[in-house]
């Protein structure tokens, strides 16, 4: 609980109306799309750079733990307020600052969703290129907070190759700007590199500066039928290996596909083992090489069959069935977990065939998701939170998949983050030295603990 002067402060920042303290508006707070949850103190929305730093000295003076939160959509806990505090809501942050179709540029506010900078920019012929399939309701703060990723990341990369420049309120609440329109020639450390993806840990991103590219002149998108999960992914690994990058190179397996089209009637193969979802861009005769290559190496893999999206409509149809995946999914059991985990390319066989034996172990309905092109699995758990003993066995399958995919090479995320729900498995995947490491750069950011504390890196050296 906080004291009545801190109350009083808070208001006098924002005004009485942008605090919430009742005990039905802390509980909408208390969560994200995790089951995990804490109630915070108070909530806070905020609409300038100058409010957050003012926040941030007041509770850097007193030691409260601040939260920060955009659309609440985060897969990992991040923004979870599991030890109270202030939770700092960013999403009145929303305006499109600029957009510079010159220099291909724009500034965003975080508060302003991946979908709507896509939108703005599409006019001027440009996109920002990463993607995540949450971008209709998934903030830029965000997704600069976990280097979120997308669909397209095989060919042009995740969050952390389009951000040019940040500005950055430091949990001092000292105001910094990083990078800028032209970085390549901003005579400082590299700071971005490790400000995106550290998860709301390290500063509240105010306004983020991404760099745009041209929308691709044309496309073409391949539908690939696979009777078996392998086949799916011995085809992922030869297709960049003969020198193919696809835009996207998306993988659904059969639980999947029967959910979405159970859900859409759109004229998924019912019976397949699992589908390939590629596209690829450019223009002219390359383009054709490119489609007509991929289409030999799926079906020299064991695809009986690959389809050419035949237009615009077949196309969207095709991307409507990846993106609504989880929500078809979400529909068969009263709870689920989205993993992220990824691996080498060329052990995707592999880990598929490995989350495949541990659903059977543990008894546990996994659907498979994965952006294959470059090894990031999502792994869609299915289960009943109300009872204890399968959640047992969930504990002990999101454990093996973890286990799993560090065994062969990979990590314990491709974009999701760390948060409170994969604290416990990173002395799994970081020496102990490797993690004193990181402490110690975040308290040189954060030297009383006060930002989203508890959360990414273990504050001790123990795990699971």
């Amino acid at each position: 609980m906080l004291d009545k002067d801190t109350l009083k402060e808070l208001i006098r920042i924002v005004g009485r109306e942008n605090v919430l303290t009742s005990e039905v508006s802390l509980a909408t707070y208390m969560y994200d799309a995790t089951l995990l949850y804490g109630k915070p103190d108070v909530v806070v929305f905020v609409e300038n750079a100058q409010q957050i730093a003012s926040i941030l000295k007041l509770a850097n003076s007193k030691g409260i733990p601040v939260t920060p939160r955009g659309a609440g959509m985060g897969l990992s806990g991040g923004t979870v307020p599991h030890r109270g505090g202030i939770v700092i809501v960013m999403t009145r942050m929303n305006r499109i600052l600029e957009i510079d179709p010159q220099n291909r540029v724009a500034v965003v506010e975080p508060g302003v969703t991946n979908m709507e900078l896509q939108k703005a920019v599409a006019p001027y012929g440009l996109m920002y290129v990463p993607d995540p399939a949450s971008q209709k309701v998934s903030t830029m703060g965000g997704n600069f907070g976990e280097n979120a990723g997308g669909m397209r990341g095989i060919k042009y990369g995740v969050t952390k190759d389009h951000i040019l420049g940040v500005e950055l309120v430091l949990p001092t609440g000292d105001i910094v700007r990083i990078g800028g329109k032209w970085e390549p020639i901003v005579p400082e450390l590299n700071l971005l590199a490790l400000l995106i993806g550290s998860e709301g840990t390290l500063g509240i991103a105010t306004q983020i500066i991404v760099r745009l590219l041209p929308l691709p002149r044309a496309v073409k998108t391949l539908l690939a039928v696979y009777n078996t999960l392998e086949e799916a992914g011995n085809s992922v690994s030869q297709i960049v290996a003969q020198g193919i990058i696809p835009t996207t190179l998306e993988l659904m397996d059969n639980k999947v596909i029967q959910a979405v089209e159970e859900w859409l009637h759109i004229g998924l193969p019912l019976e397949a083992g699992a589908v390939l979802l590629i596209e690829v861009d450019g223009w002219g005769p390359e383009l054709e090489r490119q489609a007509e290559k991929i289409k030999e190496i799926c079906q020299a893999n064991g695809a009986t069959q690959v389809q050419l999206a035949r237009d615009a409509a077949e196309r969207d149809n095709l991307w409507l069935a990846r993106r609504s995946a989880i929500g078809a999914m979400a529909r068969l059991r009263p709870s689920y977990d989205l993993e992220d985990a990824t691996v080498p390319r060329s052990r995707l066989p592999e880990m598929l065939r490995r989350v495949e034996a541990i659903a059977e172990k543990y008894r546990i309905p996994i659907g498979m998701l994965a952006h294959a092109g470059d090894g990031n699995l999502h792994p869609l758990v299915l289960f009943d939170e109300r009872d204890q003993e399968e959640m047992e066995r969930v504990h002990r399958t999101r454990e093996e998949i973890f286990r799993a995919a560090l065994e062969l090479g990979g990590t314990l995320s491709g974009e999701h983050g760390i948060g409170l729900g994969k604290l416990d498995f990173m002395p799994l995947a970081f020496t102990p030295a490797e993690l004193d490491f990181m402490r110690r750069e975040r308290r040189a950011f954060d030297p009383n603990g006060i930002l989203n504390p508890g959360k990414f890196i273990p504050e001790s050296p123990q795990g699971i």
